[in-house]
């Protein structure tokens, strides 16, 4: 019973704990940490210590709850682009951004005059957009997930044409 509660409490401390760094890392990369914490405890010192296994063990349900929040839409967490910014909300059409405004809620993409395409985010990957209007993944695996494993990222016209939502190609017409 006293490894359950401390499995139980090591898991809500260690899921509360990466939710506080939520806003600048994608919960794919808080998953990976809390998984390569836990299992380095419970690998290290699991065999000689059950309590140390269990407090592992917490640590690695806690950062495994992290992955919830990849069933909601990416992030653009930093504008300091020059331009507006045309976003496509999650469940909504397009709206615009001035320069130092985030959207409060998730999107599906961004674009601006000037990109001449679209910038597709899988769900749960965050992006900021630089002042000299470069678009950088903040740190961790979301640009991996993004281009790699979700077919997201920096889209052209070509990949516009052939989506059904006409979304994207309202959003890529204010970008050239």
């Amino acid at each position: 019973m006293k490894n359950k509660t401390i499995t139980a409490i090591s898991a809500g401390t260690s899921y509360s704990m990466l939710k506080l760094i939520a806003s600048s890392l994608d919960p794919y990369t808080r998953f990976a940490f809390g998984l390569a914490v836990g299992s380095g405890i419970v690998f290290k010192r699991g065999d000689e210590n059950p309590v140390a296994l269990a407090l592992g063990i917490g640590i690695i349900i806690g950062s495994a709850l992290q992955l919830i929040d990849v069933a909601k839409g990416g992030r653009l967490i930093k504008n300091q682009c020059n331009l507006p910014v045309y976003i496509i909300g999650e469940n909504s059409g397009l709206s615009v951004l001035e320069y130092g405004q985030v959207p409060s809620g998730n999107i599906d993409g961004f674009s601006f005059k000037g990109l001449n395409g679209v910038f597709k985010l899988s769900d749960r990957v965050y992006a900021n957009i630089n002042s000299n209007n470069s678009i950088q993944y903040t740190p961790g695996l979301g640009r991996f997930i993004n281009q790699n494993i979700r077919n997201g990222g920096y889209k052209t016209k070509h990949w516009v044409d052939q989506q059904t939502d006409l979304r994207w190609k309202e959003l890529y017409d204010r970008s050239i």
